[in-house]
Protein backbone atom coordinates (compact mmCIF):
# COMPACT_ATOMS: atom_id res chain seq x y z
CA UNK A 1 0.00 0.00 0.00
CA UNK A 2 1.88 3.27 -0.97
CA UNK A 3 0.58 6.63 -0.21
CA UNK A 4 2.01 9.39 -3.08
CA UNK A 5 1.39 12.84 -1.29
CA UNK A 6 1.38 16.13 -3.23
CA UNK A 7 4.36 17.89 -4.29
CA UNK A 8 5.47 20.23 -1.25
CA UNK A 9 4.41 17.14 0.83
CA UNK A 10 6.28 16.34 3.79
CA UNK A 11 5.89 13.10 6.50
CA UNK A 12 7.31 13.85 10.08
CA UNK A 13 8.45 10.79 12.25
CA UNK A 14 7.29 10.97 15.64
CA UNK A 15 4.38 13.02 17.27
CA UNK A 16 6.18 14.65 20.38
CA UNK A 17 6.01 17.83 20.97
CA UNK A 18 9.33 18.35 18.43
CA UNK A 19 7.11 16.61 15.73
CA UNK A 20 4.02 18.45 16.32
CA UNK A 21 5.49 21.85 16.35
CA UNK A 22 7.46 20.43 13.14
CA UNK A 23 4.72 19.48 11.59
CA UNK A 24 2.15 22.30 12.37
CA UNK A 25 4.71 24.90 11.37
CA UNK A 26 5.21 23.18 8.12
CA UNK A 27 0.89 22.91 7.69
CA UNK A 28 1.16 27.20 8.49
CA UNK A 29 4.06 27.21 5.69
CA UNK A 30 1.91 25.15 2.92
CA UNK A 31 3.35 21.94 3.04
CA UNK A 32 1.02 18.70 2.77
CA UNK A 33 1.92 16.83 6.67
CA UNK A 34 1.35 13.16 7.47
CA UNK A 35 2.60 12.53 10.95
CA UNK A 36 3.60 8.94 12.11
CA UNK A 37 4.21 7.48 15.08
CA UNK A 38 3.20 3.90 16.57
CA UNK A 39 2.11 5.81 19.56
CA UNK A 40 -0.79 8.73 20.09
CA UNK A 41 0.30 12.39 20.03
CA UNK A 42 1.88 13.50 23.17
CA UNK A 43 2.09 10.43 24.65
CA UNK A 44 5.65 9.93 25.37
CA UNK A 45 8.49 11.44 27.47
CA UNK A 46 7.54 14.76 26.48
CA UNK A 47 4.02 14.85 28.11
CA UNK A 48 6.05 14.67 31.20
CA UNK A 49 8.16 17.42 30.91
CA UNK A 50 8.71 20.18 33.43
CA UNK A 51 6.79 23.07 31.80
CA UNK A 52 9.96 25.44 32.27
CA UNK A 53 10.78 26.85 29.25
CA UNK A 54 14.05 28.17 30.48
CA UNK A 55 16.55 30.13 27.70
CA UNK A 56 19.34 29.20 30.68
CA UNK A 57 20.07 25.97 29.78
CA UNK A 58 23.12 26.24 27.42
CA UNK A 59 25.89 24.38 29.53
CA UNK A 60 26.89 20.80 28.51
CA UNK A 61 25.36 17.89 30.14
CA UNK A 62 28.63 16.54 32.03
CA UNK A 63 30.11 18.34 35.14
CA UNK A 64 34.14 18.51 34.64
CA UNK A 65 34.56 15.55 37.18
CA UNK A 66 32.01 13.11 35.56
CA UNK A 67 34.41 10.02 34.87
CA UNK A 68 35.28 10.57 38.33
CA UNK A 69 32.22 10.30 39.96
CA UNK A 70 30.61 7.70 37.82
CA UNK A 71 31.63 4.80 40.58
CA UNK A 72 29.83 7.01 43.48
CA UNK A 73 26.24 7.78 40.69
CA UNK A 74 26.28 3.97 40.29
CA UNK A 75 25.47 3.93 43.95
CA UNK A 76 23.65 6.99 45.11
CA UNK A 77 19.72 6.55 44.91
CA UNK A 78 19.18 9.71 46.11
CA UNK A 79 21.07 11.50 43.67
CA UNK A 80 20.02 14.26 40.75
CA UNK A 81 21.81 11.93 38.41
CA UNK A 82 21.86 8.10 38.40
CA UNK A 83 23.25 5.43 36.22
CA UNK A 84 21.98 1.80 36.26
CA UNK A 85 24.80 -0.63 36.57
CA UNK A 86 23.99 -2.29 33.50
CA UNK A 87 23.74 0.31 31.42
CA UNK A 88 27.14 1.44 32.85
CA UNK A 89 29.44 0.13 29.89
CA UNK A 90 27.26 1.64 26.77
CA UNK A 91 27.66 5.04 28.82
CA UNK A 92 31.07 4.95 29.17
CA UNK A 93 31.67 6.32 25.67
CA UNK A 94 29.25 8.43 25.62
CA UNK A 95 30.70 9.85 29.09
CA UNK A 96 33.93 10.35 27.15
CA UNK A 97 32.20 12.31 24.37
CA UNK A 98 30.67 14.47 27.43
CA UNK A 99 33.86 15.18 29.39
CA UNK A 100 35.52 16.08 25.53
CA UNK A 101 33.19 18.65 25.16
CA UNK A 102 34.30 20.62 28.41
CA UNK A 103 37.65 21.73 26.57
CA UNK A 104 37.62 25.00 25.96
CA UNK A 105 36.94 25.45 22.44
CA UNK A 106 33.97 23.22 22.03
CA UNK A 107 32.57 24.48 25.77
CA UNK A 108 32.58 28.06 24.16
CA UNK A 109 31.18 26.25 20.77
CA UNK A 110 28.39 24.52 22.64
CA UNK A 111 27.45 27.51 24.99
CA UNK A 112 26.97 30.45 21.56
CA UNK A 113 25.11 27.58 19.78
CA UNK A 114 22.91 27.08 22.14
CA UNK A 115 22.40 30.80 23.47
CA UNK A 116 21.52 31.14 19.90
CA UNK A 117 18.97 28.90 19.58
CA UNK A 118 17.31 29.41 22.99
CA UNK A 119 17.45 33.04 22.59
CA UNK A 120 14.95 32.73 20.39
CA UNK A 121 13.56 29.88 21.49
CA UNK A 122 10.59 31.77 23.96
CA UNK A 123 9.06 33.96 21.74
CA UNK A 124 8.93 31.30 18.77
CA UNK A 125 5.95 29.99 20.45
CA UNK A 126 3.89 32.82 19.38
CA UNK A 127 2.81 32.23 16.03
CA UNK A 128 2.69 27.78 16.86
CA UNK A 129 0.04 28.82 19.89
CA UNK A 130 -1.74 31.35 17.95
CA UNK A 131 -2.34 29.18 15.34
CA UNK A 132 -3.19 26.38 17.88
CA UNK A 133 -5.29 28.67 19.71
CA UNK A 134 -3.20 27.38 23.02
CA UNK A 135 -2.01 30.83 24.23
CA UNK A 136 -3.74 30.19 27.74
CA UNK A 137 -0.67 27.48 28.12
CA UNK A 138 2.18 29.35 27.83
CA UNK A 139 2.93 32.27 30.23
CA UNK A 140 6.60 34.43 30.94
CA UNK A 141 6.89 35.28 34.63
CA UNK A 142 10.34 34.45 34.99
CA UNK A 143 12.28 31.41 36.45
CA UNK A 144 13.56 31.36 39.61
CA UNK A 145 17.20 28.77 41.46
CA UNK A 146 16.27 28.86 45.29
CA UNK A 147 19.71 28.09 47.35
CA UNK A 148 19.78 27.13 50.69
CA UNK A 149 22.97 27.15 50.82
CA UNK A 150 25.15 30.68 50.38
CA UNK A 151 28.30 28.11 48.91
CA UNK A 152 26.10 26.59 46.66
CA UNK A 153 24.55 29.85 45.42
CA UNK A 154 28.10 31.67 44.99
CA UNK A 155 29.09 28.50 42.73
CA UNK A 156 26.25 29.10 40.49
CA UNK A 157 26.08 33.00 40.33
CA UNK A 158 30.17 32.45 38.48
CA UNK A 159 27.50 31.20 35.31
CA UNK A 160 25.70 34.86 35.56
CA UNK A 161 28.53 36.72 33.41
CA UNK A 162 28.18 33.73 30.90
CA UNK A 163 24.63 34.47 30.32
CA UNK A 164 24.19 38.24 30.13
CA UNK A 165 26.98 38.04 27.63
CA UNK A 166 24.84 36.06 25.40
CA UNK A 167 22.26 38.17 26.03
CA UNK A 168 20.42 36.25 28.67
CA UNK A 169 19.33 37.72 31.77
CA UNK A 170 20.06 36.34 34.71
CA UNK A 171 20.72 38.23 38.40
CA UNK A 172 21.35 37.64 41.55
CA UNK A 173 18.23 37.81 44.41
CA UNK A 174 18.98 37.97 48.44
CA UNK A 175 17.09 35.97 50.89
CA UNK A 176 14.42 38.24 51.11
CA UNK A 177 13.60 39.07 47.30
CA UNK A 178 13.58 35.16 46.78
CA UNK A 179 10.69 35.24 49.32
CA UNK A 180 8.81 38.36 47.90
CA UNK A 181 8.89 36.49 44.35
CA UNK A 182 7.93 33.01 45.87
CA UNK A 183 6.45 33.65 49.37
CA UNK A 184 6.08 29.52 49.73
CA UNK A 185 9.30 29.49 50.10
CA UNK A 186 10.97 28.26 53.48
CA UNK A 187 12.64 31.02 55.71
CA UNK A 188 15.71 29.81 55.23
CA UNK A 189 16.47 30.53 51.76
CA UNK A 190 19.82 32.03 51.57
CA UNK A 191 19.08 33.23 48.18
CA UNK A 192 18.74 33.09 44.72
CA UNK A 193 19.00 33.67 40.63
CA UNK A 194 16.36 35.07 38.81
CA UNK A 195 15.47 35.15 35.40
CA UNK A 196 13.57 36.95 33.54
CA UNK A 197 12.69 36.25 30.60
CA UNK A 198 11.71 32.29 31.37
CA UNK A 199 8.54 31.08 31.09
CA UNK A 200 6.19 28.10 31.87
CA UNK A 201 4.36 25.61 29.89
CA UNK A 202 1.00 25.27 32.22
CA UNK A 203 0.16 21.71 30.36
CA UNK A 204 2.67 20.32 27.90
CA UNK A 205 0.59 17.58 26.70
CA UNK A 206 -1.99 19.54 26.53
CA UNK A 207 -0.10 21.89 24.16
CA UNK A 208 0.66 19.32 21.75
CA UNK A 209 -2.65 18.18 21.90
CA UNK A 210 -3.74 21.62 20.53
CA UNK A 211 -1.38 21.17 17.70
CA UNK A 212 -2.21 18.20 16.63
CA UNK A 213 -6.03 18.85 16.73
CA UNK A 214 -5.11 22.21 14.60
CA UNK A 215 -2.70 20.33 12.85
CA UNK A 216 -5.81 17.75 11.38
CA UNK A 217 -8.49 20.75 11.22
CA UNK A 218 -5.93 22.58 8.63
CA UNK A 219 -5.75 18.77 6.59
CA UNK A 220 -2.89 17.74 8.32
CA UNK A 221 -2.98 13.22 8.91
CA UNK A 222 -2.04 12.03 12.02
CA UNK A 223 -1.19 8.09 11.88
CA UNK A 224 -0.44 5.58 14.12
CA UNK A 225 2.22 2.87 12.58
CA UNK A 226 5.42 1.39 13.36
CA UNK A 227 8.27 3.43 11.26
CA UNK A 228 10.99 0.58 10.70
CA UNK A 229 13.24 3.05 8.11
CA UNK A 230 13.64 6.11 6.17
CA UNK A 231 15.07 6.66 2.88
CA UNK A 232 15.64 8.46 -0.51
CA UNK A 233 14.52 7.06 -3.24
CA UNK A 234 15.21 9.86 -6.14
CA UNK A 235 16.16 13.41 -5.82
CA UNK A 236 13.56 15.13 -4.35
CA UNK A 237 11.20 11.82 -3.18
CA UNK A 238 11.69 10.20 -0.02
CA UNK A 239 9.83 7.74 1.66
CA UNK A 240 9.05 6.06 4.94
CA UNK A 241 8.83 2.65 5.68
CA UNK A 242 6.07 1.38 8.13
CA UNK A 243 5.08 -1.94 9.34
CA UNK A 244 1.69 -1.50 6.69
CA UNK A 245 3.22 0.29 3.74
CA UNK A 246 4.83 3.02 2.06
CA UNK A 247 4.46 7.06 2.65
CA UNK A 248 6.14 8.85 0.18
CA UNK A 249 6.82 12.82 0.38
CA UNK A 250 8.87 15.31 -1.35
CA UNK A 251 10.80 16.01 2.11
CA UNK A 252 10.85 13.40 5.65
CA UNK A 253 11.61 14.79 8.61
CA UNK A 254 12.67 12.74 11.05
CA UNK A 255 11.48 13.36 15.25
CA UNK A 256 11.08 10.79 17.08
CA UNK A 257 13.37 11.53 20.27
CA UNK A 258 15.53 8.26 21.20
CA UNK A 259 13.60 6.40 18.52
CA UNK A 260 14.99 8.50 16.16
CA UNK A 261 18.80 7.09 16.90
CA UNK A 262 17.91 3.70 14.69
CA UNK A 263 16.77 5.29 11.68
CA UNK A 264 19.56 7.74 11.29
CA UNK A 265 22.04 4.65 11.59
CA UNK A 266 20.63 3.02 8.96
CA UNK A 267 21.62 6.18 6.72
CA UNK A 268 25.79 5.77 7.90
CA UNK A 269 25.25 8.22 10.96
CA UNK A 270 27.36 7.58 14.07
CA UNK A 271 24.52 8.20 17.29
CA UNK A 272 25.83 8.78 20.60
CA UNK A 273 22.30 9.29 21.72
CA UNK A 274 22.11 8.15 25.83
CA UNK A 275 18.61 7.17 27.07
CA UNK A 276 18.36 9.59 30.40
CA UNK A 277 15.00 8.51 31.78
CA UNK A 278 13.43 11.81 33.68
CA UNK A 279 10.72 11.14 36.55
CA UNK A 280 8.10 13.28 37.42
CA UNK A 281 5.64 13.18 40.49
CA UNK A 282 2.23 15.23 39.94
CA UNK A 283 0.94 16.54 43.05
CA UNK A 284 -2.74 17.36 42.44
CA UNK A 285 -3.42 19.26 45.90
CA UNK A 286 -0.11 20.75 46.81
CA UNK A 287 -1.36 23.06 49.43
CA UNK A 288 1.17 25.42 48.18
CA UNK A 289 1.47 27.95 45.23
CA UNK A 290 3.94 29.15 42.99
CA UNK A 291 4.22 31.87 40.48
CA UNK A 292 6.44 30.18 38.35
CA UNK A 293 9.07 27.65 37.87
CA UNK A 294 11.03 27.03 41.18
CA UNK A 295 14.80 24.88 40.49
CA UNK A 296 15.80 23.82 44.08
CA UNK A 297 19.42 24.51 43.82
CA UNK A 298 21.06 21.70 46.33
CA UNK A 299 19.23 18.75 45.08
CA UNK A 300 18.63 19.75 41.25
CA UNK A 301 15.19 19.61 40.24
CA UNK A 302 12.35 22.16 39.13
CA UNK A 303 8.48 22.83 41.07
CA UNK A 304 6.48 23.99 38.29
CA UNK A 305 2.64 25.05 38.87
CA UNK A 306 0.38 23.05 36.22
CA UNK A 307 -2.88 23.24 35.10
CA UNK A 308 -3.19 20.02 37.19
CA UNK A 309 -1.55 20.65 40.06
CA UNK A 310 2.08 21.01 41.01
CA UNK A 311 4.44 18.92 38.89
CA UNK A 312 7.88 17.75 40.44
CA UNK A 313 10.21 17.07 37.94
CA UNK A 314 14.13 17.27 36.52
CA UNK A 315 15.98 13.76 37.42
CA UNK A 316 17.99 12.14 35.55
CA UNK A 317 18.59 8.10 35.45
CA UNK A 318 20.60 6.88 32.51
CA UNK A 319 19.25 3.47 31.94
CA UNK A 320 18.43 1.05 29.34
CA UNK A 321 15.40 2.55 27.39
CA UNK A 322 13.34 -0.30 27.72
CA UNK A 323 14.13 -1.39 31.60
CA UNK A 324 11.36 -0.94 34.10
CA UNK A 325 11.45 1.88 35.81
CA UNK A 326 12.13 2.85 39.16
CA UNK A 327 9.02 4.90 40.92
CA UNK A 328 11.12 5.57 43.86
CA UNK A 329 13.07 8.25 41.68
CA UNK A 330 9.92 9.66 41.14
CA UNK A 331 8.48 9.36 44.72
CA UNK A 332 12.00 10.92 46.73
CA UNK A 333 11.02 13.88 45.39
CA UNK A 334 8.11 15.03 47.73
CA UNK A 335 11.25 14.09 50.36
CA UNK A 336 13.49 16.41 49.18
CA UNK A 337 10.61 19.12 48.30
CA UNK A 338 9.79 19.28 51.59
CA UNK A 339 12.91 21.44 53.09
CA UNK A 340 12.07 24.33 50.26
CA UNK A 341 8.38 24.00 50.59
CA UNK A 342 7.17 22.98 54.11
CA UNK A 343 3.81 22.99 53.72
CA UNK A 344 3.88 20.85 50.75
CA UNK A 345 1.19 17.63 50.65
CA UNK A 346 1.60 14.81 48.98
CA UNK A 347 -1.93 13.54 48.83
CA UNK A 348 -3.10 11.64 45.79
CA UNK A 349 0.39 11.98 44.06
CA UNK A 350 0.94 10.54 41.03
CA UNK A 351 4.66 9.38 39.70
CA UNK A 352 5.82 9.24 35.74
CA UNK A 353 9.11 8.25 33.56
CA UNK A 354 9.99 9.08 30.53
CA UNK A 355 13.15 9.00 28.22
CA UNK A 356 14.82 11.68 27.15
CA UNK A 357 17.59 11.77 24.12
CA UNK A 358 20.39 13.29 24.89
CA UNK A 359 23.63 13.67 23.23
CA UNK A 360 27.02 14.30 25.04
CA UNK A 361 27.85 17.82 24.09
CA UNK A 362 24.09 18.52 25.13
CA UNK A 363 22.82 19.89 21.70
CA UNK A 364 19.95 18.88 19.53
CA UNK A 365 20.97 17.40 16.02
CA UNK A 366 19.30 19.24 13.74
CA UNK A 367 20.09 19.31 9.71
CA UNK A 368 19.66 17.59 6.49
CA UNK A 369 21.44 14.19 5.42
CA UNK A 370 24.20 14.59 3.33
CA UNK A 371 23.63 11.79 1.22
CA UNK A 372 20.02 11.96 1.40
CA UNK A 373 18.88 15.73 1.18
CA UNK A 374 14.85 14.75 0.97
CA UNK A 375 15.61 13.03 4.62
CA UNK A 376 15.91 15.89 7.32
CA UNK A 377 16.17 15.30 11.56
CA UNK A 378 15.34 17.13 14.21
CA UNK A 379 15.87 15.06 17.63
CA UNK A 380 18.00 14.53 20.76
CA UNK A 381 16.79 17.79 22.67
CA UNK A 382 17.67 16.12 26.20
CA UNK A 383 16.19 18.72 28.87
CA UNK A 384 15.47 21.22 26.23
CA UNK A 385 12.84 19.62 24.14
CA UNK A 386 10.07 21.79 25.34
CA UNK A 387 11.66 25.02 25.52
CA UNK A 388 13.33 24.92 21.83
CA UNK A 389 10.00 23.05 20.27
CA UNK A 390 9.18 25.56 18.12
CA UNK A 391 12.10 27.46 16.98
CA UNK A 392 13.30 23.91 15.94
CA UNK A 393 10.21 24.19 14.16
CA UNK A 394 11.15 27.19 12.78
CA UNK A 395 14.63 26.01 11.71
CA UNK A 396 13.07 22.69 10.16
CA UNK A 397 10.85 24.44 8.05
CA UNK A 398 13.16 26.85 6.85
CA UNK A 399 15.29 23.50 5.36
CA UNK A 400 12.55 22.12 4.00
CA UNK A 401 11.75 25.15 1.88
CA UNK A 402 15.39 26.29 1.34
CA UNK A 403 15.25 29.53 3.05
CA UNK A 404 17.85 30.71 5.32
CA UNK A 405 17.25 29.38 8.92
CA UNK A 406 17.08 31.91 11.70
CA UNK A 407 19.59 29.99 13.43
CA UNK A 408 22.92 29.19 12.06
CA UNK A 409 22.72 24.84 12.19
CA UNK A 410 25.81 23.78 10.57
CA UNK A 411 27.24 23.04 14.45
CA UNK A 412 23.71 21.01 15.09
CA UNK A 413 24.15 18.94 12.36
CA UNK A 414 25.15 14.78 13.05
CA UNK A 415 28.53 14.90 10.84
CA UNK A 416 30.04 16.76 14.20
CA UNK A 417 30.47 13.05 16.00
CA UNK A 418 32.33 11.81 12.85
Amino acid sequence: MAHNQAPGSAVVVGAGIVGLSIALRLRMDGCQVTVIDHNAPMSGVSSGNAGYLSESNIFPPAAPDLLRRLPRLLLDKDGPLVVRPRYAPRLVPWAWRAVAALRPQPYQAVLSNMAALTGQAIAAFDELTREASAQHHISRDGGLIAFRSEAALDAKCRALPVWNSYGLAAERVSAAGVRELEPALCPDIAGGIFYPNAGRCSNPRGLGEHYARRLVALGGTILRDEVRAVRQVAPGRAEVATATGTHAAVRVVVAAGYRSGPLLAQLGYRVPLAAERGYHLMLPDAGIALRRPVVFGEPLFAATPMDGGLRLAGTAEFAHADASPDMRRADMLLRLARPYLPGIRGANARSWMGVRPTFPDGMPAIGRVGQAPSVLYAFGHGHNGLTTSAITARCVSSLVRDVPPPVDLSAFRLERFH
